[in-house]
């Protein structure tokens, strides 16, 4: 893969400075290199690059599993810029070149029992090679998807405060964008969720548009009769309402194009428009976060009720044709958009993974996920003036029917209490009457005890 190949060259600077804050107590053997000795390492075949790694694979663990071929130098797991966890392939150098041959014999052994085996997991182990390689390797390449996971999709649509679409935006639009944007985050640091690339979500719907409203305004949005949506749904609360129709509107919904261009054309029409819904309440479009798990549980699902259907009318299992899965169909390369950028619509994306160079002389991704820094966005043009107020927190009103529903609660729990607390007091009473009989003997109505005045004592 492209991804692998670039990882599979080394940096002169990174290694150096890697090595010198290793910990003491690793059991891998470390050794302080010369700033020359990676490339001269490189071909001379010491380091070999290690793929299909567990992402819960540690370097402790694969360092006692390569000591075992001679000593090791260093071993070092790549992991992911933007979400810090193991992009499942790693370095690791050996002080000889005949352990790294070896290491690499063994791993390239096919039999069933053969290999190099960690965490469940059958590693793939070459020989690295240098960057300038690594160039020529991804240039014979053919072009392919950018990942399995579409990160750069999770940038499209993005608005922060002091962006061009952000002017004459709403307070609460804007609060409600950066509870989506601290979400979205959150969310994709788990490495089974991934961005759909046929599928939004629509939120800041009203309440009044139903299901058919919306999957009409989307196939205008996306300016073409060969737009297709396999799934229009407004999500309702169906735990007061006796039918899925009846139910209150939540205010978001989901939309799932057949194509990812229709999609990608919908929502940089829809997103913040404010000839919509208005100016005050304007569409958050953003594609919609898969997860794998559920995703395949799904698909299984619907695999079992199709083979129980086929059963019951008779129809042999052998004859049915294979379908791709779901994950593989939402995970398809997307193509971008022909359609020229809205001023209102936010940030675009584009699928070519496009690099930029550093000051230190390494590269990186030009357009990453998400932004490296939250907060509002300074342009040049903006400086010296005052910077805007950050929007506060929009409180909810509850409605006048929670209102009144939550003081029948406190009521009936004020009663409650009340009651309890007289029974108590009650039973406190009773108490005290039977110890003073105890104490006195009889009552002292009929047997009355004298008193003498305290000057006669």
């Amino acid at each position: 893969d492209d991804d692998d190949d670039d990882d599979a060259s080394i940096d002169e600077n990174s290694e150096d400075s890697d090595l010198e804050e290793e910990d003491d107590e690793k059991p891998v053997k470390k050794k302080k290199l010369n700033k020359a000795s990676p490339s001269v390492d490189v071909h001379e075949g010491r380091t070999i690059f290690i793929r299909n790694l567990s992402f819960d694979t540690e370097e402790e663990s694969l360092g006692e599993l390569l000591e075992q071929f001679g000593d090791l130098k260093y071993v070092r797991i790549v992991m992911h810029h933007d979400t810090e966890h193991s992009k499942g392939c790693a370095f690791a150098q050996f002080a000889a070149k005949e352990s790294a041959q070896k290491c690499v014999e063994a791993a390239d052994n096919q039999s069933e029992t053969g290999g190099l085996k960690l965490d469940g997991r059958k590693l793939n182990v070459t020989i690295a090679v240098s960057r300038d390689d690594a160039k020529k390797l991804r240039q014979t390449k053919l072009d392919k998807p950018t990942g399995t996971r579409n990160m750069y999709l999770a940038r499209e649509g993005l608005i922060r405060a002091g962006m061009k679409s952000a002017e004459g935006m709403s307070t609460s639009d804007m609060t409600k964008r950066m509870r989506f944007e601290e979400l979205k985050r959150h969310k994709l640091k788990d490495v089974n969720i991934f961005v759909s690339p046929t599928r939004l979500c629509v939120h800041n719907v009203p309440k009044s548009v139903t299901d058919q409203q919306l999957r009409k305004l989307c196939l205008q949005a996306a300016g073409t009769k060969e737009a297709r949506i396999k799934e229009c749904r407004i999500m309702r609360d169906l735990q007061t309402a006796k039918t899925k129709k009846d139910g209150r509107s939540l205010g978001y919904g989901f939309v799932d194009f057949t194509e990812h261009s229709h999609s990608l054309a919908a929502l940089r029409h829809l997103n913040n428009n404010p000839e919509i819904f208005g100016p005050e309440k304007r569409p958050i479009v953003e594609f919609s976060l898969e997860d794998r798990r559920k995703l395949k549980i799904k698909e299984m699902r619907a695999q079992n009720n199709l083979k129980a259907q086929q059963l019951k009318a008779g129809v042999p299992t052998e004859s049915r044709k294979p379908s791709k899965s779901l994950c593989d169909q939402l995970q398809h390369k997307s193509s971008d958009s022909s359609q020229s950028k809205k001023t209102w619509s936010g940030f675009c994306t584009k699928p070519e993974v496009e690099e930029v160079e550093l000051a230190n002389g390494k590269k990186r991704k030009k357009v990453l996920p998400l932004p490296s820094h939250r907060g509002p966005k300074i342009r040049k043009r903006d400086k010296g003036k005052l910077p805007q107020p950050m929007p506060k927190k929009v409180k909810v009103q509850p409605s006048r029917a929670k209102i009144v529903k939550l003081a029948a609660v406190t009521k009936q729990v004020g009663k409650a209490k009340k009651s309890k607390q007289d029974k108590e007091e009650m039973r406190f009473n009773s108490l005290v009457e039977q110890y003073k009989k105890k104490l006195l003997g009889a009552s002292p109505a009929s047997c009355p005890v004298k008193k003498s005045k305290w000057f006669q004592d």
